[in-house]
């Protein structure tokens, strides 16, 4: 399934099984697209723009397997044109249908808890209640292409039910039955049936549209009828998931909300006109608009020789998936006389965003050569080879960058990432306590990687952090805020409960 699987998280100790290099290049050509994995069919967007890096990601896993080979990833829905164009009659597709109740509830459990810890990204989880339609337009684009897969090849797909996954079904015998395979039966299913949210809040229903309603539940009819195993009910199982104990703390909520002026956060505002702080905020946000043609010409009238405006906009070009015109950028800025070691190391990203391994490598090491001292340099070309499947060169790399850095959490979680990938937790557990400065991030990981082989002690690592974490005032304050922005009142409630929820369960 890949070499650098997704590390694991507090919400999902046993990882996504999702190779990073597939997430990553697929995210890419989002970006491109000038959308991400929240698309709705809300724009236009091409999943052939850039087959030419699938075809390379294709060469890639089959120079680095032994065999079969393959991948998981939900953005994959939406780009079935073109992994079937690449494929063609070698594509086998094991699709799992879950009615879209679960789907969203899921969503919007994920991102309100978020919000409830103060963890991830709060303008993207915050998202999802300011459109709240949006959650059930992303299950519509993903299924749309899902349906015309299912009835263009047919006998290329084994199609089960999410519920009879969690009811048992065997499922590797089925996938050898259906493909004519011979995998391991008795690899152990990682299904956690603890992470699976099989209900859906009736809340849910009240929050959107009938005509959305009656969209989703007639795409769901005619993708049912392509199903091989199911179980005797695939009905939607809904519940109503308030108590008084999260309706007492919802009131509270919403009675502090209230009192709070609402501020209008939910787009980017307008750049500055001074043109440096155009660049800097370019680069820093890439939800804002670029035109690189643009800046480009205003850069070679204003500032030709100005290496840190070349960097801004590389660093921009980059962060919204065009590594060929942030290498471009790269190259006038060395043209400038500005070439710090870092330079060599964005142009590794570049190199790697295009699955140039070699070029990357190259751009890593000179990088390494010029400045030994910077540990992020470290951790590019460990990554890189972690990608490659090379173990041993990318734990080596980091084992001796270590202790020049024994600060530095960065190169820790690194380095445990790589033990874990090859089945050393329990070491990887052991370096990140041995951490004495430990940043959120390293937390996170570190109760993770307890969970996955000591699941009641992570909890309860999980529970001291959380029962700290919610006492602070900043993130009350941020939830406040986050609740205050949202100017459909049902949306407010809904995450209020929801939050409130999240606080009684811990």
């Amino acid at each position: 399934m890949g070499t650098d699987l997704m590390p694991p998280a507090i919400s999902n100790p046993d990882g996504h099984f999702e190779d990073m290099p597939l997430v990553n290049l697929h995210d890419r050509i989002l970006a491109l697209n000038e959308t991400d994995w929240r698309y709705h069919d809300e724009s236009n967007f091409d999943p052939l723009m850039r087959t030419d890096l699938l075809s390379r990601y294709m060469k890639h896993r089959q120079d680095t397997s032994n065999g079969l080979w393959g991948v998981k990833d939900p953005r994959i829905c939406l780009f079935l044109p073109a992994w079937q164009q690449l494929l063609n009659k070698q594509g086998r597709y094991l699709v799992i249908l879950r009615h879209w109740s679960g789907s969203i509830q899921s969503l919007w459990h994920r991102h309100s808890r978020n919000l409830a810890l103060g963890e991830g990204n709060n303008r993207l989880d915050l998202s999802f209640w300011q459109s709240p339609e949006q959650a059930a337009r992303m299950w519509l684009a993903s299924h749309r292409r899902i349906l015309s897969l299912l009835e263009e090849s047919p006998n290329q797909c084994l199609v089960v039910s999410h519920r009879s996954l969690l009811e048992g079904l065997p499922l590797i015998k089925e996938v050898n039955s259906f493909f004519n395979l011979e995998l391991d039966t008795a690899t152990p299913s990682p299904i956690r049936h603890s992470l699976s949210h099989d209900s859906a809040n009736v809340s849910l229903q009240h929050m959107l549209p009938g005509s959305l309603l009656i969209e989703l539940e007639t795409l769901w009819s005619n993708l049912i009828q392509h199903i091989k195993h199911k179980t005797k009910d695939e009905s939607p199982n809904w519940i109503d998931e308030t108590d008084s104990k999260s309706s007492k703390t919802t009131h509270n909520l919403l009675r502090i909300v209230k009192s709070k002026q609402v501020e209008n956060s939910k787009n980017p505002g307008p750049l500055s006109r001074d043109f440096q702080e155009q660049l800097i905020a370019l680069a820093s946000d890439p939800k804002l608009p670029l035109n690189a043609d643009e800046v480009q010409r205003e850069i070679q009238k204003e500032a030709r020789f100005s290496g840190i405006a070349w960097e801004k906009l590389a660093r921009a070009q980059l962060s919204r998936g065009d590594a060929i015109g942030a290498k471009n950028s790269l190259i006038q800025m060395m043209i400038s006389g500005r070439c710090p070691p870092f330079v060599y190391m964005l142009l590794g990203d570049c190199y790697k965003a295009e699955l140039d391994y070699a070029g990357a490598e190259h751009c890593y090491q000179h990088a390494i050569n010029l400045n030994s001292n910077n540990p992020i340099f470290h951790m590019r070309l460990s990554a890189l080879w972690l990608i490659q499947g090379r173990y041993k060169k990318a734990t080596n790399l980091l084992q001796q960058a270590r202790p020049n850095h024994p600060k530095h959490s960065g190169i820790a979680i690194a380095l445990s990432n790589c033990l874990d990938q090859q089945g050393h937790t329990n070491e990887a557990i052991e370096l990140l306590q041995s951490v004495t400065e430990r940043p959120e991030a390293l937390k996170n990981r570190l109760i993770a990687l307890t969970m996955k082989v000591n699941h009641p002690l992570g909890k309860s690592l999980f529970k001291a952090k959380v029962d700290l974490k919610i006492k602070q005032p900043d993130l009350n304050n941020s939830i406040e805020n986050s609740l205050a922005n949202l100017k459909n009142l049902a949306a407010r409630e809904d995450l209020a409960q929801r939050i409130a929820a999240h606080w009684e369960s811990i």
